[in-house]
């Protein structure tokens, strides 16, 4: 492994950004790839993201391998050398590992440009809040891109160090933040008959959204409501609230089944708000499609996994996180790999998690491999 790698990976944990504001950790990259003379370097796709592409002047298929950049706003605990210097705000989820894996790509690519076809090396922004995806591929200097295919790693604790995690068909959660707001009207406490009180339309649709629940992964109909934030009325004795709200976080195994749990969402909160004479506004948020694994590019790569000699490993189901690389496993064939980070490490967005540096050589190992395999 090569230590400009893990000196990379630890100043992207030291310098972490939240999404949509990755300014710092993309000059940082683009200061690694501009010596290693890719073809073509596009920065600001998406907002913060860049993209490094390297030709081999042969025509051939089209591969894009995707990082993420952005961090999260958590509180680094611990003493790491190389802690977040960001107050509030920390890599918890491993993007600093991700982002280095795919700059360790560009360093084998600059070495040894593939036999035929084109590497997209994407460095994604806001994968945490789920708008990042979308953000790049609506920028028009994507649509010159043009993948035939697409590979991302996320790294995965509770899986054996440095298994490959793979399996056709879905591989992560869809998952969708939605927020229901009624609109009443206030009266005095002593006389809450006078006004419209939403504390009974509130209490009314948890218990519908837990009825909703089928929290069985080993179910193709698993669905999981989880409530995050309820709020009714204010802080003051002498008043019968007149405003409240609900905030769901929801998740199914597919994206039709994520349609049709919001659906019947709505439709309740809808009768809810009429019985009690409220008016309702629904949002939206944080929306994250299913990652669906295409056939053909899980067993290109589960056969370069099984070639570079790793544990490779298929679950019975998706794991329940979701990840913005869903949006572009709906555009194009791809495939999401989860790279296992130790049965007994500490879980993704724990205050004290740090990315396995010892994963950075896997990640480009299996990279390289896909990369021969496809184009030589």
């Amino acid at each position: 492994m090569s230590p400009s790698l893990v000196e990379l990976r630890r100043h992207l944990h030291a310098h972490p950004e939240l999404s949509h504001e990755e300014h710092h950790t993309a000059a940082a990259i683009l200061d690694f790839l501009r010596p290693l003379a890719p073809d073509a370097i596009v920065t600001g796709i998406g907002g913060t993201g860049l993209v490094a592409t390297f030709h081999s002047g042969v025509p051939g298929p089209t591969l894009l391998f995707r990082a993420e950049l952005d961090a999260l706003p958590i509180v680094e605990l611990g003493d790491l050398p190389h802690a977040s210097t960001a107050a509030g705000v920390s890599h918890k989820c491993g993007h600093d590992g991700h982002a280095t894996m795919v700059c360790g790509l560009a360093l084998r690519l600059s070495e040894h440009r593939p036999a035929r076809g084109t590497v997209h090396l994407l460095f994604q922004p806001a994968e945490e809040t789920g708008t990042g995806a979308a953000a790049v591929l609506a920028d028009p200097a994507f649509a010159h891109i043009r993948p035939d295919l697409g590979i991302a790693i996320h790294n995965m604790p509770g899986f054996p160090l440095h298994a490959m995690v793979v399996k056709p068909g879905a591989i992560t959660a869809a998952v969708r933040s939605i927020v229901f707001r009624f609109t009443g009207r206030t009266a005095h406490a002593s006389q809450p008959e006078l006004g419209e009180n939403p504390s009974l339309a509130v209490a009314d649709l948890l218990r519908a959204g837990d009825a909703l629940s089928r929290n069985d992964p080993g179910s193709p109909d698993f669905r999981l409501v989880t409530p995050v934030h309820v709020r009714v009325g204010a802080v003051a004795y002498g008043v019968s609230a007149g405003d409240g709200e609900v905030h769901f976080t929801i998740r199914s195994w597919d994206n039709d089944h994520m349609s049709e749990l919001q659906h019947e969402l709505i439709t309740i909160a809808e009768s809810l708000a009429a019985r009690d004479g409220l008016s309702l506004a629904v949002e939206t948020l944080e929306d994250f499609y299913a990652n669906v694994n295409d056939i053909v590019v899980t067993a290109l790569v589960r056969g370069a996994a099984e070639e570079c000699g790793f544990e490779v490993v298929s679950p019975d189901w998706p794991m329940r996180p979701g990840e913005d690389f869903g949006l572009f496993t709906e555009r194009f064939p791809c495939c999401m790999v989860l790279l296992g980070a130790g049965v007994d490490s500490l879980p993704l967005h724990n205050p004290e998690y740090d990315f396995p540096d010892e994963l950075i050589d896997s990640g480009v190992r299996l990279y390289d491999a896909i990369v021969r395999r496809a184009l030589g």
